[in-house]
This record gives structure tokens, C-alpha cells and sequence, in this order.
């Protein structure tokens, strides 16, 4: 509708602005009227169409749900700031960790930074309540971290420059949930002490709510530490850890000055690591690449800016295909649709209806079909989100996912529905009002004899659900097939009645000593148990959700030169091998001689020895091995196809024996998943344990109940010990490949759905085409032609279609997987093994055809009903 300036005008000077706000609201008031009369005749209109009514909302709802599901996991993983932490922009962090003598360079970088801090995470304590131990996860921090982040407590207050000072009587700050979960949310806490691993602690302050930590996704945080504690509080800084440079375990985040670009910053650490490197006589130093990579510090899940394309294309991919397909077939019923409603549209239009009030009309049915389609689909969105984000993953520390939806997939839902009510209603719509009013208005003038184009707009349509539901069913294939493979390999031990329970007597206030005589004592009361048959120890189990830690190490080469490789490193007790079922095919296993500190023995897989020595005997061969303390993900200065340098203190090691090659977690089947080696477990190790404590692994009797046969025997030794982690081996391994069957489900659910919309699709436009060429087919049945000749001429379409569709979707997702391998690792290990796979190739196009033709065969069988005395009778 619109307002004439010439009538504006006068009633402006005649009545000023109070006559122009009534002519305003008079004509809003006219445009709200004739909406709602729009409204209330579509919800007509599809009131009395429940069929497309159905189909329509239920494809909508099904593409909308899935596409703001996949926005929902990209939203909670990578888009989401870090929640109680003002300005997270201006946040940087180090992708890989550091040692503390090196933080210390950096932070001296006042000109870059407002602020900067380290931690070290996840660091598990044991926290003592009313005489019981619970296990709590936190960090150690500097007296900056909080500062830095530019949190403020909500009771008490956070660490300052006091807490750096070694010597200083040990204090906590707990996280809102903590206090309230744990402490009753008691105000006068502040003050009192908390006994984290055995040691009292003075709680000084409480951290805001929802507030845990600057990596809450990863290492969610109850309890913060200062890095000035003894190494007895926190035995991750044992040994002089903060002033090891060779030790990379602080985490570093810096705020940056307003005005630095993260690139200036970047650049400017790198000239100091290089700096250090020389200064310090780094062997590498002459090296080429980068040395520090920022990445952004406000955010759940730190991704590099020229990354995010990359990591996004995953979501956008499976979401965007889901939606295309579901808009197309959408769009082509309504076609169908809009032909049927041929005469009403042109009685309307012989009445003086305008063209562009006829769109507005069908415009609104459409967008009435959307916007129900989108409440449903952002609650089912809600629904899925809600149950992901409960998911509990076997890691040892807790992993926390927001997923629901928030504000900004709220707006993202919106828009997607806007553009899919648009994107089905808008072209049919401009189609449907098309129409020549003469023969529309005539009995049976609803079907036109004209010629057929192979390449209208519903045929495209269908060509794009064909192409679009094969690549999908095609991708997610390659993935099914690809987890499938990855969880069907033998994981090289025996896993039946294996059973697995874990302690952390250190963190309980065990020292060294004690914790190592209690282990020796549990284990021979272990086996000493009647159900148990053999008991062994371990700092790290097989198929763990975390791998074992990497560690570099060199041998021997030709001319007396050395070679670098890496390994997996387990740390384990005597009769190890025997419990756990692996056959050591060359050598020996260890022995109970083997844990004295002077030992020299060391097993190991078969894939290392073939890496290292070629088939030669690997047996008394010697490995030295240095950094064994730090994992490979926290050496700096790593890069792909590179080992890093071996520094610090070195071991020897002397070949005993060679083990059969066992899964660990789910890397086993990559191609650059490195070899184990196998060390005897000593005192020491005792001392440190790893995040996991150490694991008792015990192989029982038939129907015994070993698990509380064990928990009673250490319940005799010390009943304040924490046991966590109890467990089968089964159901360990059943919870590790839990996320993957989970990932089985969903996109085999998604394949599926792309199958029932494109059959869907197929049979709308047969029976729409059978409609238009009625007459036609009627005159073909009175001139003689066979029932076979009209099912050949109405399926033909079809087939066409779906021959078209086969080899562009064909392209389409290879292409696809290829782009996505390139740069998302995951997919590549798990697709790369099955997209040649003929079962894939070959068997989805046929079984795409199959269902496809079916979709064509019902409406085709309805053309050979046509009587041809009714369809050629025209006016």
C-alpha cells in the first residue's frame, strides 16, 4: 500500500504532526488488516491441504532442526567466549605450552601486553571433606591470572603479587559452583582452611559465577593454586619445576594493549623465542618456521582466524545440504500445488486482483509454513543440544559443553527461516501467477498440452535433491564406514575380565615412600585374592581416551650418527604383559629386578622396532631417551614432519623384549600413530603419578566380583583412600567408542533423512507431471498405446533425473571429502579409508535409483487410470 505525498502535505500544515501520526497509523493500521486477512486465509488454505500441510512442516522442521543443530555444536565449540570474562577479544593465548623461565621473557612485553599470566591444567587435587577424599580438578596459577582476565570474586578477593613469594602459607580460591556445591555456600568459608591433597589450604576467595577458568571447555577449573606452592601441595611442581626450562607445562594468555594487532604481537614473541633460543644455545636455534602461534583467548575453543573457514566447512557442509534438499522438495510441491489452484488464481485474477497481491497471498502460506517449521525446529534444535551437552566423555578430567542454543543461533534460526520461506515460496509463487485467464477459467483448462522442457524449473529442482541427497548419503557414508573400521580393528590385548580401579594416594597426602610401599603391598594382596588370577600396575591403561604421552628418543644410526623418532610411552609394573594378554614375541617381559632404579630394561612394540631397525634383531639394542617427563604436544617449537630437539637430561635404555602392537584409544589406525616403548614402574614414578593416578589392573576368575573384592582389600590397608575410576575393561572400551557410535547414528540418520526427502521430491513431481501432461496421456491410451508405453513415458522423467543427479552428486562429494580432508584431520583419517570404497561407489547411486524410481513408480501407476473420454474432453 502506499501513502500519496500530495494528501501528506496538506494534512501536515493543517494539523501539524499530531494529523501525520493518525495518517501513519491509519495506514498501518490498513496494511495490519489486510495482513492478517492474509493470515487468516492461508491457515485456511493449508487447513484444507493436510497432506502438503505435513509433508511441508515435517520436511521444514527436519531441515531447520538439523542445520541450527550444526550451527548450535559450531556456536558451542568454536564462536562461544569464554562466559565471566570481560572483553575475550582482547584476549591472545600460546597455541602450544611453554616453561615458565621462557613466560617469564614474554610477560616482559608491557608494550604488547595489558596483562599476561601462565597456569598450569588440568591438575587434579585430592580435596578432603568430613574424613572423605574427593577428587576435584583446578590449575596453578600465577597472581596474574585473574587480573589479566579481569575477573573479580564474588566473595573474598583473588591472588595478588604476595602469592608469588615461595614460602608463603598455601591459599585457594574456589570456583561459585564449588562453594555452593561443596561448601554449603557459606560466607564465612573465606578464611578457613580446605585440605587439598593433604595439606591445609586458606581459602581467600570465591570466583564469580559461571566462571571456571580460562579454558573452562577443556580444563574446567573448582580450585586455583598459586605456582609458588611446594612441590609436596602440588606434585606437578615437584623437582624444581618452575625453574626447568626444559619443562613446557604453563599454559600463557596475554591481554592485549588497545591498538595491537594479534599479527604485530605474534610476530614480536617470535623474535623473542628466537632470542632465547640463541641466547641460551639452543641447538635448533638455526632452524627456519615460526616459533609462537597466538590464537584467539577468549573463546571456549581456541581456533586460529585462517582456520575457521576450515573448521566450519564440516557443520556447513551436512546442514547446508540437509536444508537444500528440504527447500527443493518444498518448492516442488508447492508447484504441484500452484497447478492445481490454476482456476482459482485466475477467477481471482479476472475479479481485479492484482498480480503482486496474489504473491503477497501464496507468499504468506509460505512463510506461515516456515516460521511454524522454524519454532519446531529450534525446539527439537533445544532437544538435541540439550541431550548432546549431558554427554559424559571417559576423559579424566571433566569436559564441559554448552551446546544449547543461545541468542545468536536464536537470530541465525530466524534467518534461516526467512530465506527458507522465501527460498520455496517466492518462485512457485511468481510462477503460479503467471497464467492465461482464458484457458484456465474453462472446464479442464487446468491442463495444457504444450511442449515439454526437459530443463524447467521443478525439473531443476529434483535434479538438485537428486545431486544434493547423494553427496550427502555419499559423505556420511565415507564417515560410517571409515568409524566403522576404525572401531572394528583388534585392539591386540584380551579385554575380557580385565577389570581396572585407580588411585592417587599422593594427592590423598601420601609422600613418595609411603605411596610406593603401599602399591607394593596392594599389589601382592591382589594377588593374593581368590578371584583374582594375575594383578599388575600401571601409570596408563590401554584404549584411554587420552593417549600415552610422546616422547622423543634416538638410536643408533650408520657411521656411529643417530636417528630421532617418537613413541608412546607407558610406564608399567612387573607381569604387566601377562595380565593384560599381550604375547611378547621376541624377548622377555619385565621382571620384579627391573624396577630398581639402575635398570636399564625397556620393551617394545612391534612397529617401533620395524621403524627403527628394519627387520633387524632389535633385542640388546640401546634407546636414549630425553624430555620422557613432557608429552609431545607441549614441546614448543615442534612442526609437521619434524622432530623436535632432544634436550635436557637424556636415559639409556637396553631392548629386552618385543610386544605385539596394541591399540591406544582410537589413534591405532592412523598412519602416523607412533610406536610404544614400555618402561619398568619405579619409586619415583610413584611420586608423580599421572593425571590418571595409577591403575591397578587385575585379571579375575569367572563370575567373580573382583572390583569389590579389590575396593574392600585397599579399604583394609587405608579406608581414607580415594578410588575412582573402577571399571571393566569392556565397559571402558565401550565408553570410548561411545562418541563414535554416537557419530555412526547421526549421520546415518542424516543419509537417511536425505533419501526420504529426495523419494518424497521424485514422487511429487512424477504425479505433478502427470498432471500437467494428462491430455496427453489420454490421447495416447485412445490411440492404442500400451500400458507399458505409458509407464516408460511418465517414469522416463524420472530416470532422466536421477541419471543426471547420480553423477553430479557423484562429483559433488568426492569433491566434498577431498576439500574437508585437506584441512580437518579427523575426516581424513576416518573417510580416507572408505571413499574408494565400491560398497559406496557403486551401491549408493544404485540404491538412491532404486528407492528414486520407486518414489516414480506410484504416481506412474496412477496415469494408467486416466480415462481418456474425461481427459480429452475440453472446452
Amino acid at each position: 500500500m502506499q501513502v500519496r505525498e500530495d494528501l501528506i502535505e496538506p494534512t501536515r500544515r493543517r494539523h501539524g504532526v499530531p494529523g501525520m501520526a493518525r495518517l501513519l497509523a491509519d495506514a498501518a493500521i490498513r496494511v495490519l488488516a489486510e495482513l492478517w486477512r492474509d493470515i487468516r486465509y492461508g491457515l485456511r488454505m493449508l487447513a484444507g491441504s493436510p497432506g502438503f500441510t505435513a509433508v511441508a512442516l515435517i520436511s521444514l522442521t527436519l531441515g531447520i532442526g538439523v542445520a541450527t543443530s550444526a550451527f548450535s555444536e559450531l556456536n558451542g565449540f568454536v564462536l562461544r567466549d569464554v562466559p565471566g570474562v570481560p572483553k575475550p577479544n582482547e584476549l591472545v593465548t600460546l597455541a602450544t605450552p611453554m616453561s615458565y623461565p621462557n613466560y617469564k621473557h614474554y610477560r616482559e612485553r608491557s608494550d604488547l601486553f595489558a596483562g599476561t599470566l601462565a597456569y598450569v591444567a588440568p591438575v587434579p587435587f585430592g580435596v578432603s571433606f568430613g574424613g572423605r577424599t574427593e577428587r576435584t580438578w583446578g590449575h596453578l596459577v600465577t597472581p596474574s591470572y585473574f587480573s589479566t582476565l579481569g575477573v573479580r570474586p564474588a566473595l573474598g578477593r583473588l591472588f595478588d603479587s604476595q602469592e608469588e613469594h615461595p614460602g608463603r602459607a598455601p591459599t585457594v580460591v574456589v570456583s561459585h559452583q564449588f562453594w555452593q556445591n561443596h561448601l554449603g555456600s557459606d560466607r564465612l568459608a573465606i578464611g578457613k582452611a580446605l585440605r587439598v591433597n593433604g595439606h591445609p589450604c586458606t581459602i581467600i576467595g570465591v570466583g564469580p559465577n559461571e566462571f571456571q577458568g580460562a579454558s573452562p571447555m577443556v580444563y574446567g577449573a573448582d580450585l586455583w593454586l598459586p605456582v609458588s606452592v611446594e612441590g609436596r601441595v602440588a606434585p606437578e611442581l615437584a623437582d624444581n619445576a618452575i625453574e626447568r626450562r626444559d619443562l613446557a607445562i604453563f599454559h600463557v594468555v596475554g591481554r592485549l594493549r588497545p591498538g595491537i594487532a594479534e599479527a604485530r604481537a605474534e610476530a614480536e614473541l617470535d623474535a623473542v623465542a628466537r632470542q632465547i633460543e640463541q641466547e641460551f644455545g639452543d641447538p635448533d636455534r638455526d632452524r627456519g618456521g615460526r616459533r609462537v602461534t597466538l590464537l584467539p583467548g577468549g573463546k571456549l575453543l581456541p581456533v586460529r582466524k585462517q582456520d575457521l573457514p576450515f573448521v566450519t566447512t564440516f557443520f556447513t557442509v551436512l546442514g547446508g545440504m540437509i536444508l537444500l534438499i528440504a527447500s527443493s522438495n518444498v518448492a516442488n510441491m508447492t508447484l504441484a500445488r500452484a497447478a492445481d489452484r490454476r482456476r482459482e488464481i485466475a477467477v481471482r485474477l479476472a475479479l481485479g486482483a492484482g498480480r503482486a497481491r496474489l504473491v503477497r497471498q501464496l507468499l504468506t502460506e509460505s512463510m506461515l509454513v516456515a516460521v511454524a517449521a522454524g519454532v519446531l525446529g529450534f525446539i527439537m534444535a533445544t532437544w538435541l543440544m540439550r541431550l548432546a551437552s549431558q554427554i559424559k566423555l571417559p576423559y579424566p578430567m571433566p569436559l564441559t559443553f554448552h551446546l544449547e542454543p543461545d541468542g545468536r543461533v536464536l537470530l541465525f534460526t530466524l534467518a534461516l527461516t526467512a530465506f527458507t520461506g522465501l527460498a520455496f515460496g517466492l518462485v512457485p509463487a511468481l510462477q503460479a501467477t503467471r497464467t492465461n485467464l482464458t484457458p484456465a477459467l474453462k472446464e479442464g483448462g487446468d491442463v495444457r498440452l504444450r511442449h515439454y522442457r526437459r530443463l524447467s524449473l521443478r525439473n531443476m529442482l529434483v535434479l538438485a535433491q537428486v545431486a544434493g541427497s547423494l553427496a550427502l548419503l555419499l559423505i556420511t557414508g565415507f564417515l560410517v564406514l571409515g568409524h566403522q573400521r576404525i572401531t572394528g580393528l583388534d585392539v591386540g590385548f584380551d579385554a575380557g575380565r580385565l577389570y581396572l580401579v585407580s588411585l592417587d594416594p599422593v594427592r590423598d597426602g601420601y609422600s613418595g615412600p609411603q605411596a610406593t610401599a603401599f602399591f607394593e603391598k596392594l599389589l601382592d594382596r591382589a594377588k593374593a585374592l581368590p578371584s583374582v588370577t594375575s594383578a599388575s600396575l600401571s601409570d596408563s591403561t590401554p584404549m584411554a581416551m587420552i593417549g600415552k604421552p610422546g616422547v622423543p628418543f634416538s638410536v643408533a644410526g650408520p657411521a656411529g650418527s643417530k636417528t630421532l623418532h617418537w613413541a608412546r610411552k607407558s610406564v608399567v609394573g612387573s607381569d604387566f604383559f601377562d595380565t593384560l594378554g599381550i604375547p611378547v614375541l621376541r624377548g622377555r617381559g619385565f621382571r620384579k629386578q627391573d624396577q630398581a632404579d639402575n635398570s636399564m630394561a625397556a620393551i617394545v612394540s612391534e612397529k617401533l622396532a620395524q621403524e627403527c631397525w628394519r627387520g633387524e634383531d632389535p633385542l640388546g639394542r640401546r634407546i636414549e631417551l630425553g624430555n620422557q617427563d613432557v608429552p609431545k604436544f607441549m614441546l614448543a617449537g615442534s612442526s609437521a614432519g619434524r622432530h623436535p630437539r632432544i634436550s635436557g637430561k637424556t636415559q639409556v635404555f637396553e631392548v629386552v623384549g618385543v610386544a605385539r602392537n596394541v591399540r591406544d584409544g582410537l589413534v591405532m589406525v592412523m598412519a602416523d600413530a607412533p610406536g610404544a616403548i614400555y618402561l619398568p614402574l619405579r619409586a619415583a614414578d610413584y611420586a608423580r603419578p599421572a593425571l590418571h593416578g595409577v591403575t591397578l589392573m587385575v585379571r579375575a576368575a569367572p563370575g567373580a566380583d573382583a572390583i569389590g573384592a579389590v575396593r574392600r582389600e585397599i579399604s583394609a590397608m587405608d579406608a581414607n583412600l580415594t578410588t575412582f575410576n573402577a571399571r571393566s575393561m569392556p565397559d571402558q572400551i565401550d565408553q570410548i567408542l561411545a562418541p563414535v557410535q554416537g557419530a555412526l547414528w547421526t549421520y546415518g540418520c542424516i543419509g537417511i533423512f536425505g533419501l526420504i526427502l529426495v523419494s518424497v521430491g521424485l514422487a511429487g513431481v512424477t504425479a505433478y507431471s502427470v498432471t500437467r501432461r494428462r491430455r496427453e496421456i489420454g490421447i495416447r491410451i485412445a490411440l492404442g498405446a500400451q500400458r507399458s508405453d505409458v509407464m516408460g513415458l511418465v517414469m522416463k522423467e524420472g530416470a532422466v533425473l536421477v541419471v543426471l543427479g547420480t553423477v553430479i552428486g557423484l562429483a559433488i562429494a568426492r569433491a566434498a571429502i577431498r576439500a574437508m580432508s585437506a584441512f580437518m584431520a579427523e575426516i581424513s583419517r576416518t573417510a580416507g579409508t572408505s571413499s574408494s570404497d565400491p560398497l559406496l561407489l557403486v551401491g549408493a547411486p544404485l540404491l538412491l535409483a532404486a528407492i528414486a524410481l520407486a518414489a516414480c513408480y506410484v504416481p506412474a501407476r496412477q496415469s494408467l487410470r486416466i480415462d481418456p473420454a474425461v481427459a480429452l474432453r475440453q472446452e
